[in-house]
């Protein structure tokens, strides 16, 4: 080789190797530099994301608020109970079969083995639940199956109804929060799984109840199981747990006991409503609806199915008829027609009018349920004479005061209690019909016919029965119009009071004392005098003053004794509305009995039986003294009362049993005339 050649070409490869090494000295620069940029720059980032995959946030639940009656009974708490969770990825087909037969075929929702081996497929450790709120019975052969790989058993706080169907509507419900609703309810602090008041109180009450999770942060392996060789406040930032906050308790007006009296007196009716009032504080005191609803089983979730049972039943129990069902209140709407003659100076109460048994009104005929004779405003009360009210309805202007007076007593509009979807009612005015007409409705603008109609509380006209226990409340207490409660105090877990609700009024009546006199005397006699519609259901043991009102609710829908019985959707609606003691009132109620015909006949024998129970077990000691044995000792209305005029004492009481002597007959009793053949008015 020549080595001048060699020379030659040296300087070439020192230049070349120059150029390499720099080339290497670049890649090693750029490489150091990322080092810096991860680990020095970012490497607080990169630092928490690789604590982040190893550190796991447990949410700690809070535990909701109690209800409680009166009385401090729970109605509402929260109880350990347990679910069955399987992990798909380690479930194997012999454990699931094993799993099915102890869980029988009688646990619903149970996922089917394709089910789980397709979330198995994923890949992913999620677990399924399989189970919830198992038996004790369950739990115990559960016991030799949890060595089965995949199968858990997961202990919970569910909420609990001691009480179950009682004042169900009132309480309400919970049950999961949805998709949607997650996604408006996320900064409020909901999350997937989590349980939402969904009716009644529990809706309501919502704020108060649910209380403030917690959390505790912990360290994990890759297998999800706690490390306890790392210290978790050297790779977090912030507090690593907070104590969950426990929600507040509610002490509501209800008395259970009541309540309880309440619904079995509507055991007979398939479909009816009750609310049972304090007169002097416009707190409720029992709420009813039928039929009712198990809270229990609805917070746990119903099949599709068992939905669909529910919403085609035809009496609707998701529906509290107390509330947020309207109807005509029929002849309980006379006291307001009453009023408002009394107070616009359109009668005196020695005014008289004669019936024929009907009004011709052009071709139609408005009619009543009897011939009445010659009737005043005290008789018409108390017969229930259709013809007497329908001659004030034609008066001119009377259907916009009977709108302006049924306002004042708290009709048209809601209540205030705001529970359950309350609805505000409707009383319609001459200006109302006349709008129909032009919006091409099949009213024909306004006819003296809507007017009579309204003043038997029939037409257009529709009440809530709470809008008129409160009504007659207002009648009773003298002229206040209560703001209705439900909830007398909310309460800290520790029994601490955090909030009182006083009684509230709404407004005093602009209807003078004498024509609140005149009214209460009516109402007397609608139970105390022999011609009065409800006399034949009233107590024996206490005076109660109440009207009794018939709503029809298809036109020609009464039949005589010998024709075939309506369709039960065709079938009148029964009212009996009132207080109790008639002298010194203690409690208003209104009972509706949907479709079950007269209210003398139906709704009124409910209303006594509520009212004997009530006085008899429930009421205050110094309330339980019958008011028609302590009549002249004040208690019972007499001649030159001031709240009740001298025309209540011309029915004179039936005496109590002397010891010994037969006891008077039961309601229920056959010797009883049979209600078929109880006469009663609209």
């Amino acid at each position: 080789m020549d080595i001048a050649g060699q020379d030659a070409e040296l300087p070439e490869i020192r230049h070349r190797a120059r150029y390499l090494s720099a080339l290497v000295g670049l890649l090693f620069l750029g490489l150091a530099a990322r080092l810096f940029y991860l680990q020095i720059v970012e490497g607080d980032s990169y630092y928490r994301m690789t604590a982040d995959s190893i550190v796991r946030t447990a949410v700690l639940p809070a535990v909701r608020g109690q209800i409680r009656d009166h009385k401090g009974r729970v109605l509402a708490t929260m109880v350990p109970s347990y679910d069955v969770q399987v992990l798909p990825s380690q479930l194997t087909h012999e454990a699931y079969l094993r799993l099915r037969e102890i869980l029988g075929p009688d646990v619903e929702g149970v996922p089917t083995w394709e089910a789980i081996s397709e979330e198995a497929q994923k890949g992913k450790d999620r677990t399924m639940v399989a189970a919830e709120d198992i038996k004790r019975e369950v739990m115990a052969q559960l016991e030799t199956a949890l060595d089965k790989p995949g199968i858990k058993v997961v202990a919970v706080l569910r909420r609990h109804y001691p009480f179950g169907t009682l004042a169900s509507h009132a309480i309400g419900y919970m049950n999961e929060v949805s998709a949607e609703e997650l996604r408006t309810r996320k900064d409020d602090g909901y999350s997937s799984g989590d349980s939402v008041g969904r009716t009644g109180v529990e809706r309501q009450w919502e704020p108060y109840l649910r209380g403030q999770k917690g959390f505790e942060r912990m360290v994990v392996n890759r297998r999800g199981l706690r490390r306890t060789d790392v210290r978790i406040a050297d790779l977090v930032d912030g507090p690593i747990s907070q104590t969950p906050v426990p929600g507040n308790n509610l002490v509501l007006s209800l008395d259970m006991d009541l309540q309880r009296i309440v619904e079995r007196a509507l055991r007979g009716s398939p479909a009816a409503a009750a609310v049972v009032l304090d007169v002097e504080t416009g707190r409720i005191l029992a709420l009813a609806s039928k039929p009712s609803l198990d809270p229990n089983l609805m917070s746990r979730g119903l099949s599709p199915e068992a939905v669909s049972r529910i919403l085609s039943d035809r009496l609707r129990p998701f529906r509290d008829k107390a509330l947020a069902d309207t109807y005509n209140p029929g002849s309980t709407f006379k006291a307001v027609t009453a009023s408002t003659a009394l107070e616009e100076k359109l009668i005196t109460p020695e005014d008289k009018v004669r019936c024929a048994g009907y009004i011709q009104v052009g071709r139609r005929r408005f009619r009543c349920s009897k011939v009445h004779k010659t009737v005043n405003l005290h008789d018409a009360i108390v017969q229930s004479c259709n013809v007497f009210f329908y001659d004030l309805g034609a008066r001119p202007g009377m259907m916009n005061r009977m709108a302006k007076f049924a306002n004042e007593f708290g009709l048209g509009a809601p209540s205030g209690l705001g529970l359950n979807n309350e609805q505000a009612g409707f009383v319609p005015t001459e200006d109302w019909h006349r709008a129909q007409d032009s919006r091409g409705g099949k009213s024909e603008g306004f006819m003296i016919g809507h007017a009579l109609n309204t003043a038997i509380g029939e037409g257009a006209t529709r009440v809530t029965a709470l809008q008129m226990a409160l009504a007659y409340a207002a009648i009773a207490n003298g002229g206040k119009l209560w703001l209705p409660q439900i909830v007398e105090r909310v309460e800290s877990p520790d029994g601490k009071v955090v909030e009182e609700f006083p009684p509230r009024v709404r407004r005093d009546l602009a209807v003078s004392a004498e024509s609140l006199a005149i009214i209460r005397s009516g109402l007397y006699g609608v139970v105390n005098d022999s011609k009065g519609t409800a006399y034949k259901a009233r107590s024996h043991h206490i005076e109660v003053a109440g009207k009794t009102g018939t709503a029809q609710v298809y036109r020609g829908g009464r039949v005589g004794k010998d024709d075939p019985p309506l369709p039960y959707e065709r079938v009148d609606h029964a009212w009996f509305v009132g207080y109790a003691p008639a002298a010194k009132p203690r409690i208003a109620f209104a009972v509706f009995v949907e479709h079950g015909g007269h209210g003398g006949a139906v709704a009124a024998p409910v209303a006594m039986e509520i009212v004997d129970n009530y006085f008899e077990s429930v009421a205050p000691p110094e309330d339980r003294s019958p008011p028609r044995l302590a009549r002249h000792a004040g208690y019972g209305p007499a001649k030159g009362d001031s709240r009740l005029p001298s025309t209540v004492g011309e029915s004179r009481p039936d005496p109590l049993p002397v010891p010994g002597s037969p006891k008077p007959p039961a309601r229920n009793d056959p010797a009883l005339p049979p209600d078929s053949v109880r006469k009663e008015n609209r």
